[in-house]
């Protein structure tokens, strides 16, 4: 899910790798363009940024951007449907809103015998 979640390009400096190869080699400097696991803001982010996502995109799905933003935690969603239709129509939705923001949905359960 980070390495989907680009850093804003005035902020990529607060990313920066220092690298040496050998003693004397020269020094290289690399700024991360997305995100990095296990910083301590990358969970704030990576949830900021699928709030962000559901609010710009509740016109067009009003109930998945109201479960990414309720039923979301990182990258998992645990939410349900009253009927098998509604919740296929919820699992569409869901997946065409974040790609919208380049996150694939995977793995999907249900306790329904059809397979989703």
């Amino acid at each position: 899910m980070y390495g989907h979640i680009l850093v804003e390009p005035s902020q990529k400096y607060l990313q920066r790798i220092v690298w040496k190869e050998t003693n004397n080699s020269p020094i290289k400097i690399y700024e991360l363009n997305t995100v990095t696991y296990g910083t301590v803001s990358a969970p704030f982010l990576a949830m900021r940024v699928l709030k962000a996502l559901a609010d710009a995109e509740h016109q067009d799905f009003p109930e998945a951007a109201k479960i990414i933003s309720r039923d979301m935690y990182m990258d998992d969603i645990l939410s349900g449907a009253t009927s098998l239709t509604s919740a296929k129509r919820l699992q569409a939705d869901l997946s065409k809103l974040l790609r919208r923001g380049g996150f694939e949905l995977h793995k999907w359960v249900s306790n329904h015998p059809a397979p989703a």
